[in-house]
């Protein structure tokens, strides 16, 4: 189920957002120093939620980032970011271009654009019931700047709509190991060993039965990085480096692709300067179809079931309803 709440509009096979066409983007800020997109996929209930940030500095607008725009909170849903232009702080640590982070649900943190002000950020919440946060300092409320209903804003008197409260239950497992201390942060480029090397990571988050899963992949030049194929669910293309084609189409840096369920993906080639992708399937429960018959998909598609089956399951339901308050992205 694709959500636009009246701002973004899937028409046709496929939907494309781009960083660098900032003049379409809404601001979140009076002065547009922050601009957002943000939409629902997959399960109708326990789905993701993506939200878009393009950060950028604007003369005439500071913004108080550790008092009102995000100042530490927590929220009920697992986590992944990845960066694809500027650099990014998250939890003390800095993000550029590339790299990408796994992030449990509960978490106490706090994020912030680094050097410049200026990032484009991708940012996932695993089960959009947790999308409200949660503020670590009760004076912070005073000064919180209102970011509006999109991005989960409490309802004063309301339980917490995660069912395990507003810590939700962290239930991440990928391909290269579990989060220590609450993280898996990584660089894209890392993943693979050489020039000819095919890197993929592949993880699972948020709801353990209807939540995403994440493929990151790093292609060299001229391969095929994703056989063409449909799923029954919507798919979210980002090309975080390099350039790929599909079909008659080209797609750069900082380009992104949201495909209708059950639509075909023509071949996602590399282009000469290899690429970088992350490819978000919206409900691990579908399976990818290749066009040309299952043979052709390569095998971090077929990862979804062990990883789920990873999620430790002796996680209980923790707190109650709780009173939360929203932290921007």
């Amino acid at each position: 189920m694709f959500e636009g709440h009246g701002v973004l509009a899937l028409e046709g096979d496929h939907l494309d957002i781009c960083y660098g066409d900032r003049s379409s983007w809404p601001d979140l800020t009076p002065g547009g120093s922050i601009k957002a997109y943000t939409f629902n996929l997959g399960d109708p209930v326990a789905g993701p939620n993506i939200q878009l940030g393009l950060m950028s500095a604007v003369e005439g607008e500071t913004l108080d980032w550790p008092h009102s725009i995000d100042p530490p909170h927590h929220h009920g849903s697992d986590q992944f970011r990845v960066i694809s232009g500027g650099e990014w702080i998250l939890a003390g640590k800095r993000q550029t271009a590339g790299e990408y982070s796994f992030q449990e649900a509960g978490r106490i943190y706090r994020e912030h654009p680094g050097a410049g002000g200026a990032a484009w950020m991708l940012l996932v919440m695993g089960d959009r019931r947790g999308t409200q946060s949660t503020l670590a300092v009760e004076k912070d409320k005073e000064t919180l700047f209102d970011s509006g209903e999109l991005f989960g804003v409490a309802v004063e008197g309301l339980p917490y709509p995660h069912p395990a409260g507003d810590r939700g239950i962290p239930a991440i497992a990928t391909t290269r190991g579990a989060c220590r201390n609450g993280y898996l942060r990584g660089r894209i480029a890392a993943l693979g060993l050489g020039e000819t090397e095919y890197g993929s990571l592949s993880g699972v988050f948020g709801d353990a039965a209807a939540g995403p899963i994440v493929h990151i992949l790093s292609v060299s030049a001229d391969r095929i990085a994703i056989p063409a194929c449909s799923v029954a669910t919507e798919m979210l293309l980002l090309v975080v480096s390099g350039s790929c084609r599909i079909g008659a189409g080209r797609y750069a840096a900082g380009e992104m692709r949201v495909q209708r369920a059950n639509a075909m993906l023509d071949d996602v080639v590399a282009e000469s300067d290899g690429v970088e992708i992350v490819l978000l399937v919206a409900d691990r429960r579908a399976q990818l179809v290749a066009r040309d018959g299952a043979d052709r998909l390569p095998g971090w598609a077929y990862n979804a079931e062990e990883l789920a089956s990873a999620v430790d399951s002796r996680v209980t339901v923790r707190g109650g309803p709780r009173r939360s308050v929203l932290g921007v992205i």
